[in-house]
């Protein structure tokens, strides 16, 4: 359960940059396609001039047949490639470096590199770099204040689809759906969302000194 809510809370650091993943395609566009990709473009824009942002996020995890499982709670803290995500005991640092994965509750500390291929998902750069392989995109739907995206994935991943869910006036990415393969699905709905937030690099940075006595785990 853990790592999947490691994977989840992931994909909730990079969903900003999946709205730019899919924003500058190179096929030829539909009208359709003109449009989703217009959406995603405003979305995207609007994420790049915040600055550093801070949000809280709600993730509930369903299983096939939609009863909820799990319920945790994350803060994120996003300065360009740099973040901090804190879901209960767990904290996990990038400070463009190394991501480290600190567990209070285990004293275990996993560091990986921002480039292995394991932690792909929590590379921002390494998504955008690749962004016109990632994703295909589709508008399903206007509903009154949102519209509804669904990104598919073009080479098999652990999930089937990702559906984001974004304001019609302030182009914010209000929720993330993830559909897994065995019909279970992560919804992620994020609240106090803040643009242009106070960080320092002390925010994003691994202090070896606060954690006497943990085991560390160095992957890269």
């Amino acid at each position: 359960m853990k790592n999947n809510i490691l994977k989840i809370a992931a994909i909730v650091v990079c969903i900003c940059f999946y709205a730019s993943a899919t924003a500058q395609m190179k096929n030829t566009p539909t009208s359709q396609d003109q449009k989703v990709n217009n959406i995603l473009s405003t979305a995207f824009s609007k994420i790049k001039s915040a600055g550093a942002v801070s949000f809280d996020a709600t993730i509930v995890n369903k299983d096939p047949d939609k009863k909820e499982v799990n319920r945790q709670k994350v803060k994120v803290l996003l300065s360009g490639n740099k973040y901090r995500i804190t879901i209960d005991d767990i904290v996990i640092l990038c400070d463009d470096k190394a991501v480290y994965s600190i567990d209070n509750t285990t004293k275990e500390i996993t560091v990986n590199s921002p480039s292995d291929s394991d932690m792909d998902i929590f590379n921002p750069a390494k998504l955008l770099q690749n962004r016109d392989k990632n994703f295909r995109s589709k508008l399903i739907r206007e509903e009154n204040t949102q519209f509804v995206v669904d990104l598919t994935p073009r080479k098999t991943q652990n999930f089937h689809k990702i559906r984001l869910l974004i304001n019609k006036t302030s182009y914010q990415i209000t929720k993330v759906e993830v559909y897994n393969y065995n019909s279970s699905r992560n919804e992620c709905t994020i609240s106090q969302y803040k643009t242009n937030a106070k960080v320092t690099d002390a925010d994003f940075s691994y202090d070896a000194a606060k954690y006497k006595g943990y085991e560390v785990v160095d992957m890269r």
